[in-house]
């Protein structure tokens, strides 16, 4: 009977990480430059009866790994904004470092720079801020990522990819750390699309639809861990009033 609840408390773990991704994901559905999470899991046979080969399996919760599919593009017609046709990413300054996004919502904050929707500044592909003159008009973000303001060049944004960009881990705030090891490249398949944005990858229908069959598995674990603790009670029981 251990070995029953233990089994259903190992499963019971795994769907509460699945659900919290799962539920983490429906959240940030309209989040522009999001991408989901997936979770990786693994199982572990111990020994788990009187014969040697007698074995039952662990549920144990590997990972998580992010879902690197595009989303969908969507028109904003704010000069600034840029969707990135390709696997490359913007190269922003976050506070504890370089890091890299897929959201390509950026403004000219009050200094001049270019920022993304959270404040970071975007860089160059010197690794320096952008930054553009009040006096300037209309700007211009080019496929190859340079930016032009009333004709003249300003600078051209970092568009960077990775070899095995699942290593990258998701910080917050839209943003990925490159690991150690993890050499930042020049992606120069990767197009800039003035005036439109990636919308987030998940699929809203699919996700709610997993949500559902998450939370029936969880219940039905539930209940046959009280169903196996119901029979051992009965069993202690009768055992009681045999003596």
């Amino acid at each position: 009977m251990e070995n029953q609840l233990y089994i259903g408390l190992s499963r019971q773990v795994a769907l509460r990480r699945q659900l919290d991704v799962v539920a983490n994901n429906i959240a940030n559905m309209n989040t522009a430059g999001f991408r989901g999470e997936r979770t990786l899991f693994e199982t572990a046979l111990e020994a788990g009866g009187r014969k040697p080969t007698d074995r039952i399996a662990f549920t144990i919760d590997r990972s998580t790994y992010t879902d690197l599919r595009p989303g969908a593009f969507t028109q904003t017609d704010n000069p600034y904004d840029v969707a990135l046709d390709g696997d490359g990413f913007l190269t922003v300054q976050a506070p504890d470092g370089v890091r890299y996004t897929r959201d390509g919502r950026m403004r000219r904050d009050a200094d001049g720079q270019l920022v993304t929707a959270n404040g970071h500044p975007v860089l160059d592909d010197g690794r320096r801020p952008v930054t553009i003159n009040s006096d300037y008009s209309t700007v211009t973000i080019a496929p190859d990522g340079l930016l032009s303001a009333d004709g003249n060049v300003v600078a051209r944004l970092a568009v960077t990819r990775f070899d095995n960009p699942q290593m990258l881990a998701q910080t917050g705030d839209l943003l990925f750390e490159a690991g150690d090891g993890m050499e930042p490249r020049p992606a120069p398949d990767t197009r800039l699309i003035q005036g439109k944005v990636e919308k987030s990858n998940v699929q809203g229908i699919a996700e709610i639809g997993r949500m559902m069959d998450l939370t029936r598995d969880y219940q039905a674990v539930s209940k046959m861990m009280d169903d196996g603790q119901d029979l051992l009670r009965t069993a202690i029981n009768r055992l009681g009033k045999s003596q």
